[in-house]
C-alpha cells in the first residue's frame, strides 16, 4: 500500500512539473528599411527559473536556447541571432560545469533580409530548457510565426 502512495505522490509530482511553462516568450519584427527587418523573439522567464544561453562553454551540461527558422525563398537570414539581456555565468566547480544562462527577459534577435520586397512571414521553433537551483524541466519546443510587412 505504501509503495503504491509514493508512485502516486511521484506521479502527481512530475505532471505538476511538466505542467509548469516559467518561460513566456513573444514574436515580433521590426523594420530596419525598405528590405531588412529584425525578428526579436524575446523570453520572459518567471522569478526563480532560468532559461540558458544558445552558446554554451564546452564543459557546460545545459541545454543551450536553439531557434530554428524554416526555409522561406523570399527571406535571407544576415548574420547570427544575437542574445540581448543579462547573461549570467553559472560556474559549478565541483563537477567542473561552466554554463551561461539568462533570467528575467532575453530578447534573441535575428536580422532578415528580403529578397524582393513582399509582404511575408517567417517562422519555425524554439527547443528550450528551463531550471531552477534545484530542478530543471524537461525540454520543450514551441513554434511560431511572424508577419513580415
Amino acid at each position: 500500500m505504501k509503495r503504491n502512495l509514493v508512485v502516486l505522490v511521484g506521479l502527481l509530482f512530475g505532471v505538476m512539473a511538466s505542467a509548469q511553462v516559467p518561460v513566456h516568450f513573444t514574436y515580433s519584427a521590426k523594420k530596419i528599411d525598405a528590405k531588412n527587418y529584425e525578428v526579436h523573439v524575446t523570453a520572459t522567464v518567471d522569478e526563480g527559473w532560468h532559461l540558458y544561453s544558445g552558446t554554451q562553454p564546452k564543459s557546460a551540461i545545459a541545454l543551450p536556447t536553439k531557434i530554428k527558422f524554416s526555409a522561406n525563398p523570399l527571406i535571407k537570414p544576415v548574420g547570427a541571432i544575437k542574445e540581448i539581456g543579462k547573461r549570467q555565468t553559472y560556474k559549478n566547480t565541483e563537477i567542473g560545469v561552466t554554463q551561461y544562462q539568462y533570467e528575467g527577459k532575453v530578447d534573441f534577435v535575428q536580422v532578415i533580409q528580403l529578397k524582393a520586397v513582399a509582404k511575408t512571414n517567417i517562422n519555425g521553433s524554439i527547443t528550450y530548457q528551463v531550471c531552477t537551483n534545484e530542478m530543471c524541466l524537461p525540454p520543450a519546443t514551441v513554434k511560431f510565426d511572424v508577419k513580415i510587412e
